[in-house]
């Protein structure tokens, strides 16, 4: 459901070389179980806290890496594994941040929410974020040297998939969870824009419903104005399905409202894509603008539309930025460099070899 689940998986592997053990804290059922209170949950509260104290009272443990989130209400449940590791248990606590801090509205919170927010994450000795860029994002009270920078990494097939047979048209791939934050009905507007002066361009949709949306609801939306029905909603795409998905498309869009380091956008680079994002989280920290995409800033309909105009129309450039892209990610996001990253990080910070 969430990047980050899929990151600690490539971590797993770890296991053989170093002391790892991982305690499964997946509170929803669903996309669209998120956010809700629940009895389920709250057993599940209780269940992963007995899993984290059966773990670090069982054996030796050098460091708890937990992975807090900036909405309120779910904060409160990471911060009962905050205070338990460094309080009851006293053991080296680590928050791995996979969200933009700002998602956490701290400034517009009431005193007693900002004093406990604060005080919870100062009691965590290192953070790790998945970017330079979320370094900088991070309220000034988190002392700076306590920051570690791990740059994600995503895998991919040592065969890619074939790519589509020439067709004389331009695809434009979205691949991400349909929810209103990831900003897809803001490429749907410019789709249909698009589409109405472009006859040679297509979109296709990838992705789960989440939050209010549902299939009713994506479908509706691309009901209207649809040129030639050249907008499709495909539905989620994974695993294959997924690396099929990118490598028969020309473009790749992820037009989010507001993103920590999508793995989604390492995935189109690592499958030769050239990108048109939005300036948002890390986005530019791997997307180099001008040379493997073009970025935009997030909401900005009009802008998103003129960039992948500029883009469908330069079959050299898309090529250009496709091989800029997959060059990049064989050199910094690989699976394999991500664990090393890790790795290393694990072995400075205390973790039993």
């Amino acid at each position: 459901m969430h990047g980050g689940a899929l990151a600690m998986s490539f971590l797993l592997p770890l296991a053989s070389r170093v002391g790892l053990r991982h305690v499964n804290s997946q509170f929803a059922a669903g996309l669209g179980d998120m956010g809700r209170v629940s009895i389920a949950k709250l057993a599940r509260l209780v269940r992963y806290g007995c899993g984290i104290v059966r773990q670090v009272v069982g054996g030796r443990v050098g460091v708890v890496v937990l992975t807090p989130t900036f909405y309120l209400g779910p904060f409160l449940k990471d911060s009962v594994f905050i205070w338990l590791s460094s309080a009851l248990l006293r053991r080296r606590t680590a928050a791995w941040l996979h969200m933009d801090f700002r998602i956490m509205r701290y400034e517009s919170r009431p005193a007693v929410a900002r004093w406990f927010v604060r005080h919870t994450l100062l009691r965590c000795d290192r953070f790790v974020v998945v970017s330079d860029g979320l370094k900088e994002l991070l309220p000034s009270w988190i002392p700076r040297d306590r920051i570690d920078v791990v740059a994600n990494g995503v895998e991919c097939p040592s065969e890619m998939p074939a790519r589509r047979a020439a067709d004389n048209m331009v695809r434009v791939v979205y691949l991400s969870n349909m929810e209103p934050a990831k900003g897809w009905r803001v490429l749907l507007a410019a789709a249909k824009k698009i589409c109405a002066d472009h006859p040679e361009v297509e979109f296709v949709f990838h992705g789960p419903p989440a939050f209010q949306e549902t299939v009713d609801t994506i479908n509706a939306g691309l009901a209207e104005g649809n040129p030639g029905g050249r907008i499709r909603y495909l539905g989620a795409a994974y695993g294959e399905a997924k690396w099929r998905a990118l490598r028969e498309a020309d473009i790749f869009c992820f037009p989010s409202l507001h993103e920590a380091f999508p793995l989604s956008v390492l995935e189109a680079m690592a499958a030769g894509l050239p990108v048109v994002a939005t300036r948002v989280g890390a986005v530019a920290d791997a997307v180099t603008h001008g040379h493997g995409g073009l970025l935009v800033e997030p909401g900005n309909g009009e802008a998103l539309a003129s960039s992948l105009r500029e883009l469908i129309g330069d079959q050299e450039r898309r090529q250009s930025f496709g091989v800029f892209n997959e060059e990049r990610y064989r050199k910094e996001y690989t699976v394999s460099a991500y664990q090393e990253r890790w790795l290393a990080w694990l072995k400075a910070n205390g973790a039993a070899a």
